[in-house]
């Protein structure tokens, strides 16, 4: 059987640097994060959690899925700071005990690291990674992949008042560097 991480580093690549909830000695499971360089592209890392998916999460339909997050940026933002955001955000997510939709926004909030303009996230598909990277099957139920993508200005509100597809749309139609967390906001 593989594991969730030997999974990420299938699609991602091999996983260089780790961080571990400072609380992790006194809850169980614990949460990581894990850091794979240059992916989507060059001069970029992707952070996913691990262990987020020991905890079954319910969809709004009462369904039990478990989940991963994924969360991508340049390699100018500190490593430490991204990480530290991604293990706050996954034990939120734990706490709530309810699975993330695609078209989830959470925020607007503080910035997701100091010093940037994203204050907010987009739950998606991973579409700007491999194919086959959103579900790992060997788990039951099912590991499905989600992409936060941040979210600065106005966009939160607006993707909160347009569809799932609508808002995808502008980002297609406006091909923003989502990897950017002091980028424009597009609305």
């Amino acid at each position: 059987m593989t594991s969730i991480i030997e999974h990420f580093e299938r699609f991602l690549g091999p996983l260089v640097q780790g961080w571990r909830d400072p609380n992790s000695y006194t809850k169980e499971p614990s949460l990581m994060v894990a850091r794979f360089l240059n992916v989507p592209f060059s001069g970029s890392s992707t952070f996913a959690t691990v262990g987020l998916s020991d905890n079954p999460l319910k969809l709004l339909d009462g369904r039990l899925i478990r989940q991963e997050l994924i969360f991508s940026v340049h390699d100018v933002y500190p490593a430490d700071a991204v990480a530290s955001f991604l293990l706050t955000f996954s034990e939120f997510v734990r706490s709530q005990s309810r699975a993330l939709a695609r078209g989830d926004v959470i925020g607007p909030s503080a910035s997701l690291i100091p010093d940037v303009a994203a204050s907010a996230v987009y739950t998606c598909p991973p579409v700007i990674f491999p194919t086959g990277l959103d579900f790992y099957t060997e788990s039951s139920p099912p590991t499905i992949v989600v992409w936060l993508v941040p979210l600065v200005g106005g966009e939160a509100v607006a993707a909160k008042k347009i569809s799932n597809n609508g808002f995808e749309d502008i980002f297609e139609d406006k091909n923003p560097d989502l990897l950017d967390l002091n980028r424009v906001a597009l609305v």
